[in-house]
């Protein structure tokens, strides 16, 4: 910027009556005292808290309104769902509260694997905790109560390559490390809480002492894959298991080299139930259709019954009302029988709109409280009370009231604020929830 001066090089003063005058720039150098900012700051009153402020007349509220989205009441059920697209595998935890008529996803986990059984943990002191069995040979047991959880608290046997390294090595003695195969069924003891029994392809059923995370004794009395197993609810020491070589084996743990009792049924064996109602009986159901109810006292059936066109996929048995047994099947329906003396009669048969059912579950809290997992339209409830024909049979109190439905469009609106939540997450699964859209593939639920 030219300025203009005489021989010494003074800058002349700016008139009084310039532009600048009101500022008196020409006295800038020449103030002292204060700046004047100090002086403004002086009066200002800051707080700890803006509900000290008496000027905050809006108090922030988000803090609690977030606790409250996340606080699980006592009054709460809690519905485990593992789900399969075709490109990732998560597990939803839903929030079901019957007095409230609320029904929604409270929070979900990213799996590495395909999960294929569900069991919750009897009695863990660690809180809600879920063992998930998958394709892969290792058993996951999951923190529920950790929302942002992206890895399992601790596995159960080691990965199929560990294994494999492991075998090449010539050892004197094998160590117990597990399953070689994909866990087909979870089950853990009533009775004794840190017992966990699984399932696998590899033929076999591993005993797991939780405390220590090793097999305590193994089972090897199938010839072929073992899909289903059941603790007694009352004798810790009692488990059944179905196969895939058509037989249902009786065992008393504590002697693992031998069958107590064995059943040659017509089919390969889908599930296995103890009665609640009557501890020496229990149900069987198969890949052709069929349901068996057997004494564990008598080599024959109590009665044989062709439930569906398809495979049985999964059985649950009311205690109130007793002898309510629910029936699902690949043929898409879900059936309701009495089954009062051994004698079953259809109640009602139902198509889902699911396509196949996969698996079904019941509330412990509310028996008549059923949980569908299917190829199509995710988890459904179903509560028996519902149909007419159902409570008037086994005369219990009806409920006018449907259960809240996450199928279809209310579905698709939860899973459009999941996609928008996930974008503020820490790991970037925003390519994975697009494939939210595409067809299920595979449900397994458990209350």
């Amino acid at each position: 910027m030219d300025m203009s001066g005489d021989e010494t090089g003074e800058s002349k003063t700016p008139e009084k009556d310039g532009e600048l005058a009101d500022y008196e720039m020409h006295k800038y150098d020449e103030a002292t005292g204060s700046s004047g900012i100090t002086d403004t700051l002086a009066g200002l009153a800051i707080f700890a808290d803006n509900k000290e402020d008496p000027y905050m007349t809006l108090k922030d509220q988000g803090s609690d309104n977030e606790a409250d989205d996340v606080a699980i009441k006592p009054s709460d059920n809690l519905l485990v769902v593992g789900r399969a697209e075709e490109d990732y595998s998560n597990l939803d935890i839903y929030v079901y509260n019957e007095e409230d008529h609320v029904f929604y996803v409270h929070h979900d986990l990213l799996l590495s694997s395909f999960p294929l059984s569900l069991e919750w943990i009897q009695g863990s002191s660690s809180g809600n905790m879920i063992a998930i069995g998958s394709m892969s040979s290792v058993i996951e047991l999951w923190d529920l109560d950790l929302i942002d959880a992206i890895e399992p608290s601790f596995i159960l046997g080691e990965p199929q390559s560990k294994k494999k390294k492991a075998k090449k090595e010539k050892k004197t003695t094998k160590p117990k490390i597990g399953h070689s195969g994909a866990v087909l069924d979870l089950a853990s003891n009533h009775n004794f809480n840190h017992i966990l029994a699984s399932a696998s392809t590899d033929e076999t059923i591993a005993l797991w002492d939780l405390g220590t995370t090793q097999v305590a004794s193994t089972l090897r009395h199938h010839s072929d894959k073992v899909q289903t197993i059941d603790w007694h609810a009352t004798d810790g020491h009692t488990l059944l298991s179905g196969g895939f070589d058509k037989i249902v084996n009786l065992y008393d743990c504590r002697v693992p080299d031998e069958c107590s009792k064995s059943w040659n049924l017509n089919g390969e064996i889908e599930r296995v139930l103890w009665n609640p109602s009557n501890s020496n009986t229990f149900l069987a159901s198969t890949d052709g259709g069929f349901v068996y109810s057997l004494d564990v006292r008598l080599d024959k059936p109590l009665f044989t019954l062709q439930a569906h066109e398809k495979a049985v996929t999964g059985l649950a048995l009311s205690t109130e009302p007793q002898h309510c047994l629910t029936t699902v099947s690949a043929d898409h329906y879900v059936k309701v029988w009495d089954i009062t003396d051994n004698k079953p009669a259809l109640v009602i048969s139902k198509d889902m709109k699911m396509n196949i059912i996969n698996c079904i579950g019941s509330n412990p809290n509310s028996p008549t409280v059923l949980a569908l997992g299917g190829e199509n339209d995710g988890v459904r409830l179903l509560d028996l009370r519902t149909l007419p024909e159902v409570y008037k049979r086994f005369n219990i109190q009806a409920n006018k009231k449907p259960v809240p439905d996450m199928s279809n469009d209310a579905a698709e609106n939860n899973e459009e604020e999941e996609m928008m939540q996930e974008k503020f997450k820490k790991v970037n699964k925003s390519n994975l929830k697009d494939g939210k859209k595409k067809k299920k593939k595979k449900k397994v639920a458990k209350f």
